[in-house]
């Protein structure tokens, strides 16, 4: 214990180094996956996108069974253009979707007032720094 103590003041990156690293803060997520108070247009909306997304990650990972499991250079590469379409397809809807949030917020900001529409805003944006809504991990 004395040897870390003096390790960590002559080489303190080493000693960090070391160390476990602490998990990240458990964020509870309503039942739903809706943001608290979100209007019920952006609900919907989110609710379309997750359905959208699952429906997309699943196939993704039919495709990439099947690339793991094809013979021929061929196949592979059939397989990898279907990947891409299958992207470019998601990433076409994804901008759809934006598009559409965008839409809403801006009508939604001329029927409620500024201070709840800076709430909305602030908590889809803590919600996502803090691992609320984590779109690299899909579930």
């Amino acid at each position: 214990m004395a040897g870390i103590s003096i390790a960590s003041v002559c080489a303190p990156r080493a000693v960090l180094a070391q160390t476990t690293p602490t998990p990240p803060p458990v964020v509870v997520v309503p039942h739903d996956g809706i943001l608290p108070g979100a209007p019920a247009g952006v609900k919907t909306l989110i609710l379309d996108f997750a359905a959208v997304r699952d429906i997309y990650l699943a196939k993704q990972d039919v495709l990439l069974a099947k690339l793991a499991n094809a013979t021929t250079t061929a196949e592979r590469d059939a397989i990898r253009e279907q990947l891409q379409d299958n992207r470019q397809a998601f990433l076409d809807l994804l901008k759809s979707f934006r598009t559409k949030l965008e839409d809403d917020l801006t009508a939604l900001k001329g029927k409620i007032s500024h201070e709840e529409f800076l709430r909305i805003i602030n908590v889809a944006h803590e919600a996502a720094t803090e691992g609320g809504f984590d779109h690299h991990k899909g579930h």
